[in-house]
Parts: structure tokens; sequence; C-alpha cells
């Protein structure tokens, strides 16, 4: 479609051209785009479509679930991708979260509203079991680490806050795959499974039982399977409000000062953890 030069904008700010020949008669048209304000809230619900989705989409199931033209769909998630908003793998040809949602988010963890909700339950747990307690989120087919809490017991781990670690390394990756949809939890046993240490589960049919376990019982552990000379255990929050994050919470300790069945007796205090970190975040 060609438009005038001389169209003008109304006062919704669509581009209205009083002249239009159509079939030898003249009739008044009208050229909607996307005012600044829908464009923003394209790019928004965009982002939440992604962040529902962490082992990433493709822009097709991206459009259909943000319900945008999948035109559309494929030049925001461009801009997004630019902004480091989301990230784009040419090989799986999907979309997913960026950095930079990070990055905002960590300001979000400082303010009441964010994970610093989730501290005061962890600082309980790590008073009680003497150990670090760490929270972490998906991220693609990695696991964030986003708060932490130091025990008594002070262990030199790779727990800093921004960390990423392979999902299915970590008790806490295994715990949120577990919580996930079936669909979303193929995708990512489908995916890469790369082996951290000798002890890593790299076997999609032997994480795949180990998930149907961890939701059955609660909770998840690995023995270092991502740090040699580490266990831990770990269990997902709740998910009945939809509006609760998808967060994990673990249990750490070194494989000489803690026995295995030593750090499993924690899992009812750890699941209470969660429990409550669940009450503090919901509406």
């Amino acid at each position: 479609m060609i438009v005038d030069a001389a169209a003008e904008r109304d006062a919704d700010g669509r581009r209205t051209d009083p002249q239009r020949r159509r079939h030898g008669t003249t009739e008044a048209y009208t050229v909607t785009t996307p005012s600044g304000d829908d464009m923003l809230g394209r790019g928004l619900r965009l982002l939440t479509v992604l962040a529902e989705h962490p082992a990433g989409l493709g822009v097709s199931a991206a459009a259909r679930a943000a319900q945008l033209p999948v035109s559309s769909a494929h030049r925001i998630l461009g801009r997004l991708v630019e902004e480091r908003f989301a990230t784009y793998d040419e090989d799986a040809r999907r979309y997913a979260l960026g950095w930079r949602v990070l990055e905002l988010s960590r300001g979000f963890q400082r303010s009441p509203a964010g994970y610093s909700a989730a501290a005061a339950p962890m600082r309980r747990l790590a008073a009680r079991t003497g150990l670090p307690v760490i929270a972490g989120l998906l991220h693609g087919a990695d696991v964030l680490l986003v708060l932490s809490v130091q025990g008594t017991q002070h262990l030199q781990l790779r727990s800093a806050e921004g960390t990423r670690n392979p999902w299915h390394a970590t008790s806490l990756g295994k715990a949120l795959a577990a919580a996930l949809p079936e669909e979303e939890r193929e995708q990512l046993l489908s995916g890469p499974l790369p082996a951290v240490t000798p002890r890593t589960i790299t076997d999609p049919g032997r994480l795949r039982a180990e998930l149907a376990l961890v939701r059955q019982r609660g909770w998840s552990e690995v023995d270092e399977e991502n740090e040699i000379g580490v266990r831990s255990i770990a269990a997902a929050l709740p998910r009945a409000p939809e509006s609760t994050p998808p967060l994990a919470v673990s249990l750490a300790a070194t494989v000489i000062l803690t026995e295995a069945d030593q750090l499993r007796a924690h899992a009812p205090a750890l699941r209470q953890c969660v429990e409550d970190i669940a009450a503090h975040m919901a509406p």
C-alpha cells in the first residue's frame, strides 16, 4: 500500500488520507500503525512469553503465544536481541531471555518486592542446618544463581550471584525442570547435556527417570555432578499461585563433612523454606 506524504494523523495517532482512489471511486481510509505504547506492550508480551518458555521458542511459536503477527514478533524480537533483553540461538533457531533481564532483576531483588523476600526464610534454614543456602532460576538450559546465604560452615562454593550452571548438573536445575510442563521439560532433555564432571548424568532417559522421582518426593539431589567434592539437595517453590516466580532453593555441603543421608535429612526443612518463600511472594 502506498501512503500519500500528505497523510495526517488523527487523535489516536493513526495515519489518515481523505482521498483514496479505488475502483473508480474516492473513499476515506485509515492506515493503522502501532503507537509507542502499543509497541511497548507487544515487547513486554514477548518477554513474558520467553520467560514462560525457558528452553526458548522459535519466532512462529513466540508470535502465536503472544498473539502477534509473525512479522511483528520477528521485528520486536530482533530489537530485543540487539538490546540484550533476548538471545537468539542460530543453530536451534530459538529465542530466549537475555542477560539484560538479569541485570534489571538485580535491582528487583534488592527491592522489598523482589527476591529479598526469600532472604529471611533462607537465613533461618542456614542457621538451622549450618549449610549455605542458594536460590536460583532457569535461564534457557542453565540455572542462574540469584541469592545466597552463607551458613556456619564457610564452604568455598561456586555460588556467587549471577553464576550460571547447566541445569542437568545441579540440584536447583533438576528441581526446576521437574516442575515444568512436560513439553518444556522434554525440550530441556532434548538439548545438549554436557558432562561437567565425571559424575554428571548425561543420558536423557536416566535424567527423565530422576525428574519423575523429584516430582514424587518433592526435592532433588546431586552428588559431585556439578562440582567435585560437593553434594546438594534442592526444592522448587510450589507453583499454585501462577504469579509465584519459578524459583528453587538448595542446600549444599562437602562430601567430606556431610554424608548423603545427613544432607537428605534436611529435606523437610528445605521444603518448609520454599513454602515460606512462596507465601512471602504470593500476591
